[in-house]
């Protein structure tokens, strides 16, 4: 009895018992089994007290007699208990069962859950990769990046005269110009369709020309038009002459557009960082993944422009020798190409086997009959801004055209120098001052020079000592670090560069040549014209000037940045305490490089007493703090190991002689 009041208190208890209805049917049939096995209990339990208080005599007589059927009343009770040992067994199947089921179906969710958290991880980590890949790509395309061709087209186009439609568009209707854009590859594929090269002499106008191109191919439908990359080359400008910076532009173009072929070069920048696009190697590394990009099924049509490819000083051959393969690797690929005619394209694709069985529309030559006429519009042009001047009647105009067109030879850069000494001409002296200018452009530069040598404004020592460093420096000049290598004031530098028109151009307060004959005059009468000693002396004034300028400016902490300060998130200073030194701090040990290593000023300087020495003994900290404050450490690191270089091979000739 005991037994079953506890698992009655147990089963029944209502805090014991789980809410549902499940249970609620099963819990009726279990109390009333219980009920009744009590009542069985009970009334068994009172029928053997009445039995055990009655006489004895008259209970064993019942006994023998079976009235009180004491079996009969056991059985009931033992047939009570076993339906309440199945109905108890009932309810605990079925609430195990419950309970299994509500197991199951929190395990359900909570794997749901999981895997709600587990796709949330993956789309994070997915999200994360994707993070990383486009910073990766980014910092791809940030170190691959030279120059952005449009701000360098841009520049160019301000540094000369306005774009005149008709100095350009008259190529746009020659049959040679038709075949070069049309890609329709029905027909025979022949090179004269994917290579267009336009040569001519300098000053005829390859440059303007490309531009106009190159903004005729870039303003057809976006839906028809192919894709377009250009790079313009310049020998005034180490960083842009040669055959490497050509190939990370357009590379960096072409990736602008078409994004998709970035993993043909982020597995390569991955491994090699910065490294891939400057170290020795970087032309062959970055010219097979070009390679691979034209090969990718996924490569879209385009054009491949670059102006002045005779300006490209190092590594032209392997240039031409990448077109070559390119026009067999892809059909998608057509080259825009123009140079001086020294500079033969079009033999030199011979010569590397690339088919060329026709080669009637692969070239325009600029010579004097096609260029008539765009000459002539360009003379109007001009003449039209010279007519708002003074003394510049329509008589004198007529006489100006004259002359001009008889002596310009359908030089466009003729014309624009002849114009630029008018345009500081009253017209009662025009006629005269043109016709003291000889035709040609050598000749025209010899009578340029001949004036600054006899103008009284600054000595002409001043103006040539200008022309000598910008014909001899590594990049373009700020007039701050025009001052500095000349040493001159900074005012008599400008007076010097407005002296020098005929020569040099400010563009953005940046001194430039104006022109690659420019330079190609300057150096072939460099000892004649500018300094007799020869180019060692200019490069050795340039260093001496450098040092001198590093060695008063440079300072432990020049910036007053606070410990562990970067660079990148600085703040320009205005004014700049090193940007008359930019120049000197990345450049004056590529002059040293160019000195001969038997140059007795090279050898001398390079002595325990020499100036180079003694720079590096007490400033080379802080030149190294100005390199990481001009982002250009990596340079420097290079300028260490030329420098290395030449006073060991300076030493080992010292040695052997």
């Amino acid at each position: 009895m005991d037994w079953y009041c506890a698992l009655t208190e147990h089963l029944l208890n209502e805090n014991n018992v789980a809410a549902g209805k499940d249970f609620q049917a099963v819990l009726r049939q279990l109390e009333k089994g219980i009920v009744e096995l009590y009542k069985v209990l009970f009334q068994y339990q009172m029928k053997s007290v009445c039995s055990y208080y009655r006489n004895q005599g008259y209970v064993f007589l019942r006994g023998m007699m079976n009235l009180d059927s004491w079996d009969g009343d056991l059985k009931r009770v033992t047939d009570a208990e076993a339906i309440v040992q199945n109905d108890i067994a009932q309810f605990f199947q079925e609430q195990t069962r419950t309970f299994l089921g509500k197991l199951a179906s929190r395990a359900k969710g909570m794997e749901a859950q999981l895997g709600n958290i587990h796709q949330t991880l993956q789309e994070f980590i997915s999200l994360q990769k994707d993070t990383r890949r486009e910073d990766i790509e980014s910092a791809c395309r940030r170190d691959l990046r030279v120059v952005d061709p449009q701000h360098d087209m841009e520049r160019i186009e301000k540094s000369k005269d306005d774009l005149l439609d008709d100095a350009y568009k008259w190529i746009v209707r020659t049959p040679e110009y038709a075949a070069f854009t049309n890609w329709d590859n029905s027909g025979s594929d022949r090179l004269s369709h994917r290579l267009l090269w336009i040569k001519g002499h300098a000053g005829t106008g390859k440059t303007m020309l490309m531009i106009g191109l190159i903004r005729q191919l870039s303003h057809q439908p976006v839906a028809l038009s192919p894709a377009l990359s250009f790079f313009f080359c310049q020998g005034i400008d180490a960083a842009l002459n040669n055959a490497t910076a050509v190939l990370r532009s357009l590379i960096w173009l072409l990736l602008l557009q078409q994004p998709y072929l970035m993993s043909h070069l982020l597995q390569k920048y991955k491994e090699s960082g910065t490294d891939l696009f400057r170290d020795q190697n970087a032309f062959i590394a970055i010219s097979e993944a070009f390679r691979n990009m034209l090969k990718d099924p996924q490569l879209s049509p385009v054009y491949l422009a670059v102006d002045a490819l005779d300006e490209c000083v190092q590594g032209r051959s392997d240039l031409i020798n990448l077109i070559s393969t390119s026009l067999t690797l892809s059909q998608n690929v057509k080259w825009l190409i123009s140079s001086r005619p020294e500079v033969d394209v079009l033999a030199d694709l011979k010569d590397l086997g690339t088919d060329s069985s026709d080669t009637s529309e692969t070239f325009v030559e600029l010579d004097t009959q096609r260029l008539a006429a765009p000459v002539n519009a360009y003379i109007n042009h001009k003449l039209t801004i010279l007519k708002r001047r003074k003394g510049y009647n329509d008589n004198v105009l007529a006489k100006v055209a004259s002359e001009v067109r008889q002596r310009a030879e359908n030089t466009f850069l003729w014309v624009a120098l002849a114009f630029k000494v008018l345009e500081t001409v009253h017209g009662r002296y025009a006629i005269k001052r043109i016709r003291e200018m000889p035709p040609g452009l050598s000749e025209l530069y010899d009578h340029m020079m001949t004036r600054i040598e006899e103008g009284q404004v600054i000595e002409p020592q001043d103006c040539k000592t200008v022309l000598v460093v910008t014909s001899l420096a590594f990049r373009p000049l700020s007039i701050s670090e025009l001052s500095v290598l000349t040493d001159l004031p900074f005012d008599v530098a400008e007076t010097a560069i407005e002296m020098c028109g005929s020569f040099l151009t400010i563009t953005n307060g940046t001194v430039n040549l104006i022109h690659q004959s420019a330079k190609d005059y300057l150096e072939k009468n460099y000892e004649s014209r500018l300094q007799p000693a020869g180019t060692a002396q200019g490069h050795a004034e340039i260093i001496r000037r450098s040092i001198d300028a590093m060695s008063s400016i440079l300072r432990q902490n020049l910036y007053n940045l606070d410990y562990g300060f970067q660079p990148e998130n600085m703040t320009p200073f205005d004014p700049d305490p090193l940007a008359p030194i930019r120049y000197s701090c990345a450049f004056w040990a590529d002059h040293l490089c160019s000195l001969n290593s038997d140059n007795s000023w090279f050898q001398g300087e390079l002595t325990d007493d020499g100036k180079v020495i003694g720079f590096l003994k007490e400033y080379f900290l802080r030149w190294l703090e100005s390199l990481s404050l001009l982002k250009e450490v990596s340079n420097g690191l290079l300028s260490i190991r030329k420098i290395l270089y030449v006073a060991q091979k300076s030493i080992l000739a010292f040695l052997t002689c």
